[in-house]
This record gives structure tokens, sequence and C-alpha cells, in this order.
């Protein structure tokens, strides 16, 4: 498998798992505390995953992927902790999620900004540690907003980041793919197509 190949898998897991996130939570946001600290759990754990693995690819940038290492490890912790604690209060709950939006995004954003040479998509991932950020500072303003609130916010910026995770996948799968195993066709003799 090429390196391409592999990071169009990253980033569309990355970005699939987010979007399932936020559609449950979304689709549910009654759920109980226990369940939802089980849902964020659950996605905190892929994209930990997702986050090392890219910081594993990218370690010969030795800042850059400690950033994304400590963002995956984070995100793992977080999973761990409501794994082993599912019977958390909404405020916990609130304050663990709220640190775990702002510190990944931060970290993020700090890796995309050294790697934004290497990464064609690093504007991208720009603009999801910057969601990443802005969700957990709503959290942290309103820890008293209740359930719903909580996972409402939670959902918006799961559904957001998935998005733009699934385009940067996208935009990878198009910047390396082979022009003659495209589905699509460039129009003969200099003919241009609308766009």
């Amino acid at each position: 498998m090429t390196e391409s190949k592999r990071t169009v898998l990253l980033l569309g897991a990355r970005g699939a798992a987010a979007v399932a996130f936020g559609a449950v939570t979304l689709m549910w946001p009654q759920l109980t505390v226990l369940a939802m600290a089980l849902v964020f759990g659950a996605y905190a754990l892929v994209d930990g995953a997702m986050l090392m693995t890219t910081a594993w690819r990218h370690r010969r940038e030795r800042r850059s992927a400690l950033a994304c290492a400590g963002a995956g490890a984070l995100s793992v912790v977080a999973a761990v902790l409501t794994a082993l604690w599912p019977g958390l209060t909404a405020l916990a709950l609130v304050g663990m999620a709220g640190a775990w939006a702002i510190i990944t995004g931060c970290l993020e954003l700090w890796a995309a900004t050294r790697m934004r040479h290497e990464l064609g998509h690093a504007w991208l991932w720009r603009v999801s540690a910057a969601v990443s950020v802005a969700a957990g500072v709503l959290l942290w303003l309103r820890p008293d907003a209740g359930a719903v609130a909580i996972a409402l916010v939670l959902g918006l910026y799961a559904l957001v980041a998935g998005g733009i995770w699934l385009a940067a996948a996208w935009r990878e799968y198009r910047t390396h793919a082979d022009p003659e195993s495209r589905s699509w066709r460039r129009p003969a003799s200099g003919a241009r197509m609308a766009h």
C-alpha cells in the first residue's frame, strides 16, 4: 500500500469515526450521561489511535510527531477514564471533554503549523483544531447547561470535524490518484468543464 493510500485511509477513518459519533449524539441528545460517556470514550479511543498512527508516520519531524502523539495519548487517556468510571456526572464529563477538546486542538494546531510543508491538507487540520478548541471553550463556558446541551455541542463539533477530515481524505485522494484510474475524464481538445 502506498503512502498516499495510507494517508487517505487514516483521514477517512478519522472522519468517519467523528461523523458517526456526531450523528449518534445529535440523533439521541437525550442520552444518559453514562451512554454519552461511553460513546465519547469510543470516539476518543479511535481518534487517539489515528493521531498516534499519524505521529508514527511523521516521526522524522520530531516536534510535530510529539504533538500528534501527545494529542493521541490524551485521547486514549480520556477513553480509558470514561471506561473505568462510566458513572461520571455530567459536570465531570463536561470538564473532561472540554479539556480534551482544547488541549487536543492546541496540539493539532501546533503540529499542523510545523508540518505545513509536508501535509497537503495542513490548512484543513488547522481548521479542525480551531473547531476543537472552540467546542472545548463552549463546554467550559457553560458546564451547567445539561446533558442535552453537552450532546449538541459535542455532536456538532464531531460532525464539523469529521466533515473536515473526510474533505482532507478526498483532497489527498484527488492529489495522488492516478489520472487513468479516475472515474471522470478530461474533456477532449482543451474544452473546459463548468465547476
